[in-house]
């Protein structure tokens, strides 16, 4: 294996909703499990699997994305660990 540079921005290939918490080593937030949005994202060469910090009502197959991090869940002693995943780029091309 070989380290690659992979773009920052692509476009939603395919989306669906993650119900149910997925198996060790996820840590549920403190709060409890909340079912978010995965989805592929084409990123030209390539597509890889992201969350997607993006309300349900603003995705759509082929929406411009941008990577970003957020929030996985914090460590026992009170780190915050991130996560990657991408938000909607479409704002940014208005």
């Amino acid at each position: 294996m070989s380290a690659h540079v992979l773009p920052e921005s692509g476009r939603v290939w395919s989306w669906t909703l993650q119900a149910f918490p997925p198996r060790p080593p996820y840590r549920p937030p403190a709060g409890g499990y909340e079912p978010y949005h995965v989805g592929y994202v084409d990123l030209g060469e390539v597509l890889v699997e992201a969350r997607l910090a993006i309300p349900r009502q603003e995705i759509w197959i082929g929406l411009p994305v941008r990577l970003t991090t957020l929030a996985a869940y914090h460590d026992e002693d009170g780190t915050e660990v991130l996560t990657f995943a991408f938000r909607s780029a479409a704002r940014d091309e208005r």
